[in-house]
């Protein structure tokens, strides 16, 4: 009878052993989950746009064209702003179809990258805006922009 015991008591404690690594081995967790990201976008008559970045929820930032001095706190205008807020370990960055960007990747927020640069009067650029971390990037594209 006693091996009997002894044999019940070592499968209940390979069971618990199993149990306890699966449950180890269970969901990914939230920190190499990808993000919930989301954008809200604003464009002016004067040209320029801010494209707002939400990560999980949290305002984590923006990117944007300044057309003209003053726009955005721009002290010029024709200004790419790539601005990071939200200490997530993800960076912003902000391009515009003529190959010009402003990037926070690999700052520690909160940290703003600026790059100006003259365009003709009316010549028309697409702005496109991510949140972006290593490999991963999620991006908001198709924002017409303009001097």
């Amino acid at each position: 009878m006693k091996t009997r015991g002894k044999k019940a008591a070592a499968i209940a404690a390979a069971a618990t052993a199993l149990a306890t690594g699966l449950v180890l081995a269970g969901p990914v967790s939230s920190a190499s989950a990808a993000p919930d990201v989301y954008f809200i976008t604003y464009t002016y008559t004067d040209g320029s746009a801010r494209v707002e970045v939400y990560n999980n929820g949290d305002f984590a930032g923006y990117g944007a064209w300044a057309a003209d001095p003053g726009d955005f706190d721009s002290s010029t205008g024709d200004t790419l702003i790539a601005y990071d807020k939200l200490a997530d370990g993800y960076g912003i960055e902000a391009t515009l179809s003529d190959g010009r960007k402003a990037t926070t990747r690999g700052h520690s927020s909160p940290y703003m990258d600026v790059t100006t640069g003259n365009l003709d009067e009316g010549a028309t650029r697409t702005l496109k805006v991510c949140l972006v971390k290593d490999t991963f990037s999620d991006c908001k594209t198709g924002v017409g922009v303009h001097a």
